[in-house]
């Protein structure tokens, strides 16, 4: 999706001695505001993290180590001068404050109450304005039946996305979507309420609406309950992406199964789509369909990449057997994990949080490359006839 506008890019924080559980409140109180390197960094190591990520501004954590952070503060100062210097505690120690100012801190923020504040500093830092920049990359992700995993990717290739880049993962199933679940999450609104409220969107308003993963990804649910969706239509769904594409690098479209005007539209502007079946001839079969389907709405097939999750190592149908059949290439393949996956799914966690080990957790790593890298793919016609193994 291109953008042509000027737009001011989010400025880079980098969060120093804070410990996770804190870290992930300053992340969640910034929003989209800032773009936040995901590493746990310690006061010694703060000087050198501000040399490799040059941020705008760094919150300094005071709580487990004042005289770390009085030390660091003044050395950052000498060298950064124009660096904004954010000092963090769980309380208002006012011997903390009075020597955080003396060190060349700006201000003093204890969350939530000082949210406001800690977000005014962000917004005010200095940061690169571009012109005539890209929108972020969108990739939709479209299952070629229900089940076959849409979701559980989504959600665990946008983690791995997270500590570099900006990401949204956006559920659009609309019948039974399960992002949020999928993480054990509870986000402030979701996709309903930003459709219900079109006329004032806007990159603010979706930053109140996401909610914020530790690992760094954000969410845009669909709601706990179910509602008709009668209402869908695809301008409306165009204007969320594109709001959603301005704020993020990459925007991960979970589409499910289904095929509404929801996935029609978001299939229509995104740059790569990942089909996604399973080495099973029904699975299979609705991939066909899915391909031509696609191919009718005018779709270019360049885009698509063949995902096929699941992969045992004696599949009911070969890779071979796929690639044939469909006219495309298997871009990429996930292992059959279906212990840990199962578990990772119950618990409302990543799958690399369970056993980074786990096959299918370095298949799911290795799709980044199938984003961040130009890879050239040659797709084969579409056959228009059923294959030997549809007859």
């Amino acid at each position: 999706m291109q953008h042509t506008s000027p737009r001011r890019t989010a400025a880079t924080v980098l969060i120093v001695g804070v410990d996770p559980q804190d870290a992930g409140q300053i992340r969640e109180s910034l929003g989209t505001d800032a773009a936040i390197p995901n590493e746990d960094i310690a006061h010694s190591q703060g000087a050198d993290a501000v040399r490799r990520f040059r941020p705008a501004v760094v919150v300094v954590g005071f709580d487990a180590d004042p005289g770390a952070a009085i030390a660091l503060g003044s050395a950052l100062k000498a060298e950064h001068p124009q660096l904004a210097m954010i000092a963090h505690g769980r309380g208002a120690n006012p011997e903390n404050i009075r020597s955080a100012m003396r060190a060349g801190y700006r201000d003093f923020v204890v969350l939530p109450e000082d949210t406001d504040l800690l977000r005014r500093a962000v917004r005010e830092a200095p940061t690169e304005t571009v012109m005539a920049t890209e929108q972020g990359q969108v990739i939709a992700i479209i299952g070629a039946k229900g089940g076959v995993g849409t979701t559980f990717i989504a959600v665990n290739l946008g983690a791995e996305l997270a500590p570099i880049h900006r990401v949204c993962t956006v559920d659009l199933d609309f019948s039974m979507g399960d992002v949020a679940g999928m993480l054990d999450m509870q986000p402030p609104s979701h996709l309903h309420d930003l459709i219900s409220n079109l006329s004032r969107l806007d990159e603010r308003m979706l930053a109140g609406s996401v909610g914020v993963h530790p690992s760094g990804l954000h969410i845009l649910p669909q709601p706990i309950e179910l509602v008709e969706n009668d209402f869908l239509r695809g301008e409306d769904i165009l204007k969320i992406l594109s709001v959603a594409a301005d704020a993020y690098q990459y925007l991960l479209v979970d589409c499910g199964g289904r095929l509404d005007e929801a996935t029609r539209t978001a299939a229509a502007v995104a740059d790569l789509i990942f089909l996604v079946c399973s080495p099973d001839v029904p699975s299979v079969k609705n991939a066909w369909r899915r391909l031509h389907l696609l191919d009718r709405q005018g779709v270019d097939l360049g885009r698509v990449r063949l995902i096929v999750n699941r992969l045992d190592k004696n599949p009911p149908l070969s890779e071979a057997d796929i690639e044939s059949n469909l006219g495309i290439p298997i871009a990429a393949t996930i292992a059959n994990d279906p212990g840990r996956c199962q578990h990772a799914v119950n618990v409302g966690t990543l799958l690399r949080d369970v056993d980074r080990r786990s096959t299918a957790a370095r298949d799911i790593s290795n799709l980044v490359s199938l984003i961040t890298e130009d890879i050239e793919q040659v797709i084969a016609p579409v056959r228009t006839p059923l294959s030997w193994l549809f007859r």
